[in-house]
């Protein structure tokens, strides 16, 4: 465990191997969402492989720290990676919450927690990117090695 944090950029360069995996196994599904009457349909595919571009880059920053000797704050570093995998989490189990909350439109909305669940999961996606950028920015500017 202590080698992924000092080492975080091993982490997110095999998440982006999965990623791209998934993107292939996976590449016929699709992400519906829906809002009202509206359906939105994003292809799994697209997802995975804008991810897995993703996660590529912060792996490079990540490098670029360790290349440059400078290491990233400890704290901030275990909170992104928790975030990012909450939020993988999320988007993952979004079918499997339907206990929470009042199920009383169950009939009539299909998986009425996943929209929730999917907007929660952008929300930390969203966090765990300030939190890398104020991690990468401050270790690259601190003068500490």
């Amino acid at each position: 465990m202590n080698k992924i944090i000092r080492q975080p950029y091993l982490f997110f360069f095999g998440l982006s191997i999965i990623t791209f995996i998934t993107a292939f196994i996976f590449g016929d599904k699709n992400l519906d969402i829906p809002i009202y009457d509206t359906y939105f349909v994003f292809p799994y595919k697209s997802f995975c492989q804008f991810s897995a571009v993703f996660y590529l880059m912060i792996a490079v920053n990540y490098f670029a720290l360790n290349w440059i000797e400078k290491h990233p704050n400890k704290w901030l570093t275990i909170t992104h990676l928790f975030l990012q995998i909450l939020s993988l989490l999320l988007l993952i189990t979004k079918d499997s919450w339907n206990w929470i909350g009042d199920n009383s439109l169950a009939n009539y909305i299909p998986n009425n927690n996943a929209n929730f669940l999917i907007f929660l999961s952008f929300f930390i996606f969203i966090i765990s990117i300030f939190v890398h950028l104020v991690n990468f920015f401050t270790s690259l500017l601190l003068k500490r090695n």
